[in-house]
């Protein structure tokens, strides 16, 4: 995760955040059921596969955007997409200064509307405390093997049962480094004017901050470059707490910044995310970041509610009550 717009102002983002909560900015639309925490992520998410990944990811040493193992990765990465059925696998190539990095692209093809497309992104690429260190240790297992891992069970799960639009799983490079793969994959679809329902972020899901409460952030987007897509973001956000919940756990309301889903919103995508809030913890950025900093069950709780939300946004007869959250956030914005 790049979260350097938040590191030296984490704290006012912290206290806008509380802010719109206070005024009412997150509430749920008008007859949403009251979330309830359930009984954890369904069997067909599985916490020792995730793990199994994110060790694999791990064993790289660095995956450094700059480094030749994040190439490596990068043909790992898409091995692994085809492995678990995935019906097309390509490198998306970009550039960073001299080198060519790669993007790895996965979709599962709509068996109704192949042409629509639900995105979901993760960075594979990481980093230790001297973000120019190409070659020194960066195991970032939650930063973001974590993400990278939940990618892959996604994929498992959508092969076995093709929705009706297709779903595309990304996983980017350049993220630490200014959201380069993001960025050039966001203008391929731009350029391609590739239809796009919905893009689903996952930037460190591995570790819950207090075990007590096992909460997941779910993010939204608080009205930034395209203001259209707003509306629907919270709407979108509003059902995902709910799968979270589901999934046993504690859903908390966030804004969207500094990670792979920025591009794609500037083009006007409706975009969510998951994150787990773990950039405060003394291993963020540092070859501290290992597999013992990964919960498994709750990483898995994470991504059984993100494939939840890729069902329902990959169903063309699902409908999303965008008008209600526009309605919520101008009930909370007016004067009384």
């Amino acid at each position: 995760m790049s979260r350097s717009v938040a590191s030296s102002s984490g704290m006012f983002t912290r206290f806008v955040v509380a802010g719109l909560m206070a005024c009412g900015l997150f509430c749920f639309p008008a007859g949403q059921p009251a979330l309830a925490v359930g009984d954890g992520p369904p069997a067909t998410v599985s916490p020792a596969r995730l793990m199994a990944d994110v060790d694999a990811l791990v064993d790289f040493g660095t995956r450094h955007s700059l480094s030749e193992t994040n190439v490596h990765t990068a043909d790992w990465l898409a091995d692994r997409f085809q492995a678990v059925g995935c019906d097309e696998v390509t490198l998306h190539d970009f550039r960073i200064g001299p080198r060519t990095r790669h993007n790895v692209v996965a979709t599962i093809r709509g068996t109704d509307r192949p042409e629509e497309f639900v995105l979901v992104g993760a960075h594979y690429d990481s980093r230790n405390a001297q973000i120019a260190d190409a070659e020194g240790l960066a195991p970032g297992a939650n930063d973001n093997a974590s993400g990278t891992a939940a990618l892959l069970e996604l994929a498992r799960a959508m092969a076995l049962d093709p929705p009706a639009r297709s779903v595309r799983l990304l996983a980017f490079s350049g993220e630490e480094q200014g959201l380069l793969g993001s960025r050039a994959y966001a203008k391929t679809c731009r350029d391609e004017n590739i239809a796009i329902v919905l893009m689903i972020n996952l930037d460190m899901i591995g570790h819950p901050m207090d075990e007590a409460r096992r909460a997941l952030i779910v993010e939204h987007d608080p009205g930034l470059r395209s203001p259209a897509n707003d509306a629907p973001s919270l709407a979108w956000a509003n059902r995902l707490k709910t799968h979270v919940a589901a999934a046993g756990l504690e859903p908390v309301s966030g804004i969207m910044y500094g990670s792979d889903y920025m591009p794609f919103e500037a083009n006007g995508v409706v975009c969510v995310g998951l994150f787990d809030g773990a950039d405060e913890a003394d291993f963020y950025h540092d070859k501290a970041d290992t597999p013992d900093k990964v919960d498994a069950n709750y990483c898995a709780s994470a991504t059984a509610a993100a494939l939840a939300l890729i069902r329902e946004a990959a169903d063309p007869a699902f409908e999303i009550d965008a008008n209600a959250a526009a309605a919520s956030v101008n009930e909370a914005l007016s004067p009384p």
